[in-house]
């Protein structure tokens, strides 16, 4: 029986530090020969209720596909930057899809993964100390507990 990892999804958070991330998925994608997707994940939009009083329905639609197109388009910027300065990691050949998708983030990830058929999750881990995990929790600690399928965790802002 051989290992075969076909599809991986990478999260990213947009942080200047995730093209470090991105640069261990495409790695790990081409390596295997694997589809890569791309993926960042914008908070839903029930964060935004205490506006309503203040902002109409269609104002507040307007802001949420705004921010939605902008996160995707700078995920696609950095992307594009990467690719310029690294031509010898052959992107194109790995990149399958590049979206921005709302909601809770690590259930999204989860979702996206089984949604692209995953078999790994590439993602950056801040490493917040045992306190700050049991007060705020982390995406990458949640989507670590729960996924299917090995989670690559790759260390940023240290």
């Amino acid at each position: 029986m051989s290992y075969e990892i076909k599809s991986i999804l990478y999260a990213s958070d947009l942080t200047p530090r995730s093209p470090a991330v991105f640069r261990h998925a495409v790695g790990i994608a081409a390596k295997f020969g694997a589809k890569l997707h791309a993926v960042t994940i914008s908070l839903p939009s029930s964060s935004m209720m205490p506006y309503e009083e203040f902002i109409t329905r269609e104002k507040l639609s307007e802001i949420r596909e705004t921010g939605h197109q902008r996160a995707e388009a700078l995920l696609k910027a950095r992307i594009d930057t990467f690719v310029q300065a690294n031509p010898e990691m052959d992107v194109s050949r790995v990149l399958a899809s590049v979206r921005a998708l709302e909601g809770e983030p690590a259930s999204r990830i989860l979702d996206t993964a089984k949604e692209v058929l995953a078999d790994m999750i590439v993602m950056g881990s801040r490493g917040h100390s045992a306190i700050g995990e049991l007060l705020i929790g982390s995406v990458a600690h949640k989507v670590t507990m729960k996924a299917d399928v090995p989670v690559i965790l790759v260390p940023i802002d240290r």
